[in-house]
């Protein structure tokens, strides 16, 4: 349930709301006929957990099917070529990603230097909106209604004349 004065989601068996602290038991009371019932409560949840279940299934059969794809190709792979060259291999993937990360962890620090203010030292430089803005004073520029708020004089007349 929705608080109707800030829209926080709220439990049924809730008193108060959570977000502003409004008293909720009489709204509970007024829109209690609204709510499904039980059984279909129950229903929605049991249909939930099936459809959790339904996926994380499939994605443990996709899981199982891509691990047996790359077994296979290592499997062949070392049948061509022979043992040694899938360790050196492998051996060779793990140095070359990890000479791929620190190049990208390092690369704003050494490639991406600030050109000016106080970060210019190896850093990239955080702008400071003084620097950006000049702090100027406005002028005030007429508009089409000003000075045409004042009362107009409008002579009496008497009625009948």
């Amino acid at each position: 349930m929705f608080c109707p004065n800030c829209g926080s989601k709220n439990g049924i068996e809730q008193n108060y709301c959570r977000g502003c602290g409004l008293k909720l038991d009489a709204i509970v009371e007024a829109v209690a006929g609204q709510f499904p019932s039980e059984a279909y409560a129950e229903l929605q949840r049991r249909r939930e957990i099936f459809r959790k279940l339904g996926v994380l299934s499939f994605s443990i059969a996709g899981f199982v099917g891509f691990s047996l794809i790359l077994f296979k190709a290592a499997q062949y792979k070392a049948i061509l070529f022979g043992e040694e060259v899938l360790i050196w291999s492998a051996i060779g993937a793990v140095v070359a990603f990890s000479l791929l990360s620190a190049f990208f962890i390092n690369y704003p620090r050494l490639f991406m230097k600030g050109t000016s203010g106080p970060a210019a030292k190896g850093r990239l430089a955080d702008p400071v909106t003084a620097d950006l803005i000049e702090d100027r004073p406005i002028d005030h520029v007429p508009t089409v209604t000003d000075n045409t708020t004042e009362t107009l004089y409008v002579p009496r007349t008497r009625k009948g004349t």
